[in-house]
């Protein structure tokens, strides 16, 4: 029997009305050309197979995975586009049952997908990243209800951290995600066996990618310049909290190192707090506190591209169920998300100067207006459930 609760129409209609004006305004954005990643993983495993150096490509994008992942790709030769193309299909229809029959979580990620056009530009990129994204955000949705990662060591508490781990082999900033399975076991009678599991398989995968780079040499050093290259060099950066310092630092030169920092110390300051007051509050030990934390760690990315923003959306409005709590709490989230509308180039409602002429502040307004609607939560017990 379904446990949602009726969302209040006339307030739920304002968003998805809001969602609906971006997913025909984005449409626009297929014109630009699909799948441009993609392209760049077909052309860099063509350049090695014919004994190129492809992280040497001419263009703004580079390949900038390690030679673990190209040599994975290298198998799948001509084939590599196809091969990938079914695994995202499989991966977004892996998500999509995941939603099974929960109304407010189906409205949530179309809002997230449709927010500023946000979900249209990562699946429309080609990208890995958003599809790596999807499945683990399905296996912690499938986790909700039942809570398995507080429950058993269960197959689907070890294949997220398996998962978790794989996927780290091809963004390794993915690993922050085996904080999930630690923290939400602490101080429960699994800590034990599931702490053991994660950090035997986190230990794996450093020594993998230790070794393997030893081993590769000189061309490890190509990936990382690529990787230099790409992020610093063409100051492909994305909306990292740390671009509100980079400019300011990036004239000071070798002071640069700065901006990360404060990026780490804001945001590792938000998580400790917000990890004390779940604690405090009894929100630590529900399973659907994983999908906060999945969207905390996102966010902890320096480099926070569009690919990434999408799914931190998701979890974040999911777990917050905004349209379901109090009145203040509902009008915040429809004025938040409202704010996407500034983005609209080309029609009266762009925001040509201002805060909000810059999409950094509206998408970050938009993240704390929700994150405020859920201060309550964090004073007082959880007064219902996330449950399918």
């Amino acid at each position: 029997m379904s446990t949602n609760k009726p969302i209040p129409k006339l307030l739920s209609l304002i968003p998805a009305l809001i969602g609906m004006i971006w997913t025909v305004y984005s449409l626009q954005f297929l014109n630009q050309g699909i799948f441009w990643d993609l392209g760049i993983y077909e052309k860099a495993i063509d350049v090695f197979n014919s004994g190129g150096n492809p992280y040497e490509l001419n263009g703004y994008l580079s390949f900038v995975y390690h030679p673990l992942v190209l040599r994975f790709m290298a198998l799948f030769g001509n084939y590599l586009g196809m091969a990938l193309m079914g695994a995202y299909l499989a991966s977004l229809l892996f998500f999509i049952s995941s939603l099974g029959s929960n109304r407010s979580w189906w409205l949530y990620s179309f809002l997230a997908f449709a927010y500023c056009g946000t979900g249209t530009i990562s699946i429309d990129s080609g990208n890995v990243t958003v599809f790596f994204h999807l499945v683990l955000l399905g296996l912690l949705l499938r986790s909700i209800g039942d809570d398995t990662l507080r429950g058993a060591p269960s197959k689907l508490t070890a294949v997220f951290i398996v998962t978790v781990v794989v996927f780290s082999l091809v963004k390794p900033y993915m690993l922050a995600y085996l904080l999930i399975p630690l923290v939400s076991t602490w101080k429960t009678s699994k800590q034990k066996s599931i702490w053991s599991l994660t950090l035997m398989a986190g230990s794996l995968l450093a020594a993998t990618l230790l070794i393997s780079s030893l081993y590769f040499g000189a061309e490890f050093q190509s990936f990382l310049s690529a990787v230099q290259g790409q992020t610093i060099g063409k100051r492909d950066l994305g909306y990292g909290l740390v671009m509100y310092f980079y400019e300011y630092y990036l004239s000071a030169g070798s002071l640069i190192y700065r901006a990360f920092v404060l990026h780490f110390a804001i945001l590792g300051a938000v998580i400790l707090a917000t990890l004390f007051l779940a604690k405090r509050s009894g929100l630590l030990n529900s399973a659907r506190f994983t999908l906060l934390l999945y969207f905390l760690l996102t966010i902890l990315n320096p480099r926070l591209k569009v690919y990434d923003l999408f799914p931190a959306l998701i979890a974040l409005f999911i777990f917050a169920s905004p349209l379901k709590r109090g009145l203040l709490a509902k009008w915040l989230f429809v004025v938040a998300y409202a704010l996407s509308l500034s983005q609209l180039v080309g029609t009266p409602l762009f925001a040509h100067t201002g805060i909000l002429s810059d999409p950094l502040n509206v998408y970050y307004l938009t993240m704390g207006l929700v994150f405020l609607g859920l201060l309550p939560s964090f004073l007082s017990k959880p007064s219902y459930p996330l449950k399918r």
